[in-house]
């Protein structure tokens, strides 16, 4: 019983390996949608890059949460944020977001993938 639970929980942990990486994005005329998942190794890397992106100049941190949320960010646009570790979706409404906003959110999810694949 006991060689039972330490393999299963050794196929449990095995499951978090960085090659199972994927990012979707959506850019329609009303939304913008990204959805990304990554090993969970990489959670802290992607936490430091977002904060850098958007969080310190809106007095966000993105560090060490896990979220489900609508953040709003001081010029008073708003976007969503689902964030567990190994998980990011962030899901923005065009019209309760500001150009300058769209383009910064737009601009960190995009480059999201190469700080994931570094």
């Amino acid at each position: 019983m006991l060689l039972c639970a330490l393999q299963c929980s050794f196929i449990i942990s095995c499951q978090d390996n960085d090659k199972n990486i994927s990012f979707h994005y959506k850019d329609s005329d009303n939304s913008y949608t990204m959805d990304a998942r990554f090993g969970k190794s990489k959670t802290r890397k992607a936490e430091r890059y977002m904060n850098e992106m958007i969080g310190r100049q809106n007095n966000l941190s993105f560090s060490n949460t896990e979220t489900d949320a609508v953040f709003t960010l001081d010029d008073g646009s708003k976007f969503y944020m689902k964030k567990t570790p190994g998980h990011i979706k962030i899901s923005m409404n065009k019209d309760e977001t500001s150009d300058q906003t769209y383009h910064a959110v737009k601009q960190m999810c995009q480059g999201m993938k190469d700080v994931i694949l570094k």
